[in-house]
């Protein structure tokens, strides 16, 4: 792989970070068995990188790289095909940064989703710590649907943001994920294990549901014992749990994590869902998923998502019209 300069970079190339080495990084690192965390897009007539990254999407320069980036590998990704202009990227990018969207915070929202979509049979402990993750992030999205941080403003992840990007720039964009990180289940009898998601559907799918849910008190979500962890100790005791393999599941915990999970689907499903919220596509799948399983559409939402979040191991080696140009060390 060859080693590039600045200078070699071109508006629209993908780059790619290796780990920093917080617990909650780290943990993404074992769920994604990747070595890279982070993304950002380039905008070489700045020489700044658009990123999603706390607290909003923002510009940051990498010419002289603080403690964040320092002595990190950052690979650089571009399009195969590379259209006239790269423009419409920077320009959809430049959407999100006027709009202030924000980062979810300290990458909860990243590491939930992750263990919300990825094929595993949790064993007890990871289950209390996904418990404790989706509840941290159900608060921190309610934060946002109840116009007390960022009124009417979904939270982004950095590789989440890229893909909107350059899905946003057009069909000659698009990022072509294959046999990505979270790869989309199905209901159907497999031999692989359903992931999280999946097992909530079956165990609701065909009950009644509330066609029209809605949220306006922290009650309603119906939180008991928000956790007082922070993002790096829920990291650090995911870890801590993912490394015990012996340890048995039980019935209670899978109700309580199947609660869990519902009620962060509802939460999200109000933050960017709705029909006044929601891309077209996006509704249209949700619309399809919920007839079909007759599910709440919260849940079916969450379902159809699947398909549009990538991580930073996707942009890095799962994106069929992307090429390696090479790499540099920060």
């Amino acid at each position: 792989m060859s080693s590039l300069t600045f200078d070699q970079l071109k508006t629209g190339d993908i780059l790619i970070f290796t780990a920093a080495s917080d617990p909650t990084s780290q943990a993404i690192l074992r769920l994604t068995n990747s070595t890279v965390s982070h993304a950002a897009i380039y905008d070489a007539t700045k020489g700044s990188i658009i990123e999603a990254t706390p607290p909003m999407v923002q510009y940051y320069s990498l010419s002289i790289p603080d403690e964040r980036f320092r002595e990190r590998t950052m690979y650089v990704n571009r399009l195969m095909q590379q259209p006239e202009s790269m423009e419409p990227v920077i320009n959809a990018a430049t959407v999100y940064l006027n709009y202030e969207t924000p980062y979810g915070q300290s990458n909860l929202y990243l590491l939930g989703l992750i263990l919300l979509y990825k094929k595993l049979r949790p064993n007890s402990l990871v289950k209390q710590v996904m418990i404790k993750i989706y509840k941290k992030l159900i608060l921190e999205i309610y934060e946002y649907i109840s116009n007390k941080t960022s009124p009417g403003k979904s939270p982004m992840v950095c590789s989440d943001f890229i893909y909107k990007c350059f899905e946003d720039a057009g069909e000659p964009y698009k990022l072509k994920i294959k046999n990505g990180v979270l790869l989309n289940s199905t209901l159907s009898v497999t031999a692989e294990p359903l992931s999280p998601l999946d097992r909530v559907i079956e165990r609701v799918k065909g009950s009644s549901y509330q066609s029209q849910p809605t949220l306006t008190s922290l009650a309603d979500l119906t939180i008991s014992q928000p956790p007082s962890e922070n993002a790096q100790e829920l990291g650090q005791e995911l870890i801590e749990a993912l490394c015990q393999t012996e340890v048995m599941s039980s019935e209670e915990l899978e109700e309580e994590l199947t609660f869990a999970i519902e009620e962060f689907a509802k939460a999200t499903y109000l933050a960017e869902g709705t029909e006044d919220k929601a891309i077209p596509s996006l509704l249209a799948k949700t619309n399809e998923l919920t007839s079909q399983f007759n599910i709440s559409p919260y849940l079916s939402f969450l379902k159809a998502k699947e398909a549009f979040f990538v991580t930073p191991e996707d942009l890095l080696n799962n994106c069929e019209n992307l090429m390696r140009v090479g790499s540099m060390v920060l």
